[in-house]
């Protein structure tokens, strides 16, 4: 990509409206994608990510941040919780985040917003794909034989903004607050609860109920995402595939949503090549499989039939060698 040509940007979330934003600093950008209107929900992010936000004139207070956490409640190795201090991070609001990312990018003049998918071979432009789970441009997708989904719920918050995290026998719960929310949410391959009564009944029945305490779940419908694990894809040359689009992370090893926006910036930049976009991949997907195998491993219900299985295929996979631009797809 030259200075001055035309950025083709694909997708409708976070990193699209973030990649054309950064993407207009060097240039024209047409972004290809409808403002949707996600469910609320929160997601942790390293400190830095917020000083990134910051460069597109995006706010702390914007996305319900009024602190930074360290503490992490966890009964991953052992059954009961213990309380561990790590580095600062932002409890954000998703849907906070999206309306402010896009309502930039609606009123930014090197924007064209087209609302629609197209522009993948006209003009000599860079194409980005940053259209998710669904990764459109994709050549191949690998995921587990397993489905994993997340089924979430949002509520109104309170004191407690800590990361709570909790190991059952068929997958994990969780619970993270930002300053007025706090979102509840089970990961399993197994059929996904669909109501807020059904949710806070898997996770007490897993085992996990401490996660609700001082919590009264409202009644209705659970948000649920497929997937929740991991899934790599491929895209064919010309198209830089970004953040789920490229790697969906499992939430379990890596900040996916701070990572995307880093995406978007790199892949913005006419002066980082394809090739150098390409070898991040490789490492992301290399870093990631490491941590994401080990914290498998670590769980105590690692030899439960989910969790094994799931290990079993990630072993496989990093035992493959995986190239972003091939065709082919290695299953384990």
């Amino acid at each position: 990509m030259i200075a001055g040509r035309t950025t083709t940007v694909l997708g409708s979330g976070v990193a699209a409206a973030a990649c054309a934003l950064f993407a207009a600093r060097h240039g024209p950008v047409r972004l290809c994608g409808r403002a949707a209107t996600p469910d609320p929900s929160v997601e942790s992010v390293p400190a830095a990510t917020l000083t990134l936000l910051l460069e597109l004139g995006v706010t702390p207070p914007e996305l319900d941040v009024d602190r930074l956490s360290r503490d992490r409640r966890v009964a991953w190795e052992h059954p009961d919780p213990t309380v561990h201090s790590g580095p600062a991070c932002a409890h954000v609001d998703r849907a906070a985040l999206h309306a402010a990312l896009w309502n930039r990018a609606l009123r930014h003049p090197d924007v064209q917003v087209t609302g629609r998918r197209g522009g993948l071979a006209d003009g000599p432009g860079r194409v980005i794909d940053a259209t998710g789970r669904r990764a459109l441009t994709a050549a191949d997708v690998l995921r587990p034989p397993r489905t994993w989904t997340a089924a979430t719920i949002s509520l109104p918050g309170g004191a407690d903004r800590a990361l709570h995290l909790a190991a059952a026998p068929d997958g994990y719960a969780y619970r993270l607050g930002s300053a007025r929310r706090v979102t509840v949410g089970w990961v399993g391959p197994d059929r996904p609860p669909r109501d807020a009564a059904a949710l806070a009944r898997r996770i007490e029945e897993s085992g996990c109920g401490w996660l609700l305490t001082g919590l009264d779940l409202p009644p209705g419908t659970a948000t649920v995402r497929r997937p929740a694990g991991l899934a790599v894809s491929t895209a064919p040359p010309g198209v830089v595939p970004i953040g789920d689009a490229a790697l969906t992370r499992d939430a379990l090893a890596s900040q996916g949503l701070s990572l995307a926006l880093s995406d978007a910036c790199l892949a913005a930049d006419p002066a980082v090549t394809a090739a150098a976009l390409a070898a991040r991949r490789v490492d992301a997907v290399s870093r990631h499989l490491q941590h994401l195998r080990s914290t498998v491993a670590a769980c105590r219900f690692s030899r439960s039939p989910a969790w094994a299985g799931y290990g079993a295929w990630l072993d496989g996979v990093a035992s493959t060698t995986w190239l972003p631009r091939s065709s082919k797809r290695t299953s384990p």
